[in-house]
């Protein structure tokens, strides 16, 4: 495939400015929300100290909300330290908050990748089989089950995980918290603590994966390729496996950028629910007790990555398929 500088550099300016307006969308939504940081830190459980005109003012400029939270130098200053993570420091624990969302992102993209390579290494293959049993009860069968999991929401099935697994039958652990340490000395407890929460992502995303390959194998068994293949005697397993198979991951990687983002934003939504240590927990938290800072930068960095697999997944797709422009 040859490359064209301009189309590359197109996308990557629609990235940034993606960017930027999430950034501006942030910083928008944050300060619609109710009360006053600066009281919410000085009448906090860790500051009993008395609140006076004085000490607000000096606290308010300690955070960065000096002349109000609209004030527009310090809309600036807050773009400026977005792209540069330059996210100031947390509200109750005094620590740097890109520090505590570097503690937290390993977490994330462990559950995330994880659940993400189980569900398309169970998901594509079993959308292959399911084209091969067209017109048969398996087929049906297949097809049912994988579209009423795939209209479950992640946190309807992780609650119910939680109910009949973690509460009812203690036979997981209700809080999800291990060192990451275990990855090298204990992987067994590491698959143990993340068992569910995995089991969450891959069930629905598995069985969304099973249907769009399905639909993709059905589209293109019916080119004129195959029939050709057919036609010369070559065998239904080489037909299906090494000439439809090959083909439909062209449309099949169209939809992995959507399942992508659609797998980040389930693994958020499952990380609260089970007290797991990422990104989407800690956002939780800091956006409960209006930690600004905090809050800003683990939503930031979350859009960040979603906005950067969409792009990595168009430049994967334009090199599948040359026809595609970028």
């Amino acid at each position: 495939m040859r490359v064209n500088p301009y189309l590359i550099a197109r996308k990557i300016i629609q990235a940034v400015v993606l960017i930027i307006l999430v950034a501006v969308v942030i910083f928008v939504v944050y300060r619609l929300m109710p009360g006053n940081p600066a009281q919410l830190l000085l009448f906090g459980a860790k500051n009993k100290a008395g609140l006076t005109g004085q000490r607000l003012t000096a606290v308010e400029a300690q955070l960065g909300l000096a002349g109000g939270k609209w004030n527009p130098v310090n809309f600036l200053i807050y773009m400026k330290d977005m792209f540069t993570f330059n996210f100031g420091y947390d509200y109750f624990e005094s620590l740097s908050v890109w520090d505590i969302i570097r503690q937290a992102l390993p977490y994330t993209f462990l559950l995330f990748g994880t659940a993400a390579i189980i569900s398309f290494a169970l998901g594509i293959p079993l959308g292959i089989l399911t084209s091969w049993f067209r017109s048969t009860k398996k087929e049906s069968g297949l097809i049912a089950s994988s579209t009423i999991l795939n209209a479950i929401p992640f946190f309807v099935l992780a609650v119910w995980l939680v109910i009949y697994l973690t509460a009812l039958k203690p036979y997981f652990p209700v809080r999800t918290v291990f060192p990451l340490s275990w990855l090298v000395t204990n992987p067994l407890g590491v698959a143990y603590y993340i068992f569910l929460p995995v089991t969450t992502l891959i069930v629905i995303e598995g069985a969304s994966h099973l249907l769009t390959t399905r639909a993709a194998m059905v589209g293109t068994l019916g080119e004129d390729f195959i029939m050709t293949a057919r036609a010369k005697g070559v065998r239904e397993g080489n037909v299906m496996f090494h000439h439809a198979a090959r083909n439909a991951m062209i449309p099949i990687s169209t939809r992995m950028a959507l399942e992508l983002a659609l797998l980040m934003s389930g693994a958020v939504v499952v990380e609260i629910i089970f007290s797991y240590p990422g990104i989407g927990h800690l956002l939780y938290n800091a956006t409960l007790e209006l930690d600004y800072p905090l809050a800003e930068g683990a939503l930031f960095i979350i859009s960040l990555v979603t906005i950067v697999t969409y792009s990595l997944v168009d430049f994967i797709h334009a090199w599948l398929d040359p026809r595609i422009k970028l």
